[in-house]
């Protein structure tokens, strides 16, 4: 598990987050969620990547009990298989990339 905050003072934009993402060769997919959305615990068999492009979203580690919340630019890398879950924080939807690693998609 990695996580990344983002520390220039302008805030990041979609296309150059996306570009960035793309460029380390991962598959990339927009996602907007409204406030109060909760995704339930699960686990993938591939590495995912989360980057917030505006709002706030808080995934958690079951198994370790850690809790992240991510602010715009803000990116969070997970590895194949880690538990996971995510919730919208504040009353604001939340935009955010999600990338996976070879080659899976949503």
């Amino acid at each position: 598990m990695r996580l990344t905050r983002w520390n220039k003072e302008t805030a990041p934009s979609l296309e150059a987050l996306r570009s960035a993402l793309t460029g380390e060769g991962l598959a990339v997919s927009e996602w907007v969620d409204p406030a109060g959305t909760v995704y339930p615990v699960s686990a993938h068999e591939f590495a995912k990547v989360w980057v917030v492009v505006r709002g706030q979203l808080r995934i958690g580690l079951p198994e370790t009990g850690e809790e992240f919340v991510l602010s715009p630019g803000d990116r969070l890398d997970l590895p194949a298989c880690t538990p996971h879950w995510a919730d919208v924080i504040g009353t604001e939807p939340v935009v955010y990339l999600a990338a996976m690693r070879n080659g899976h998609r949503r």
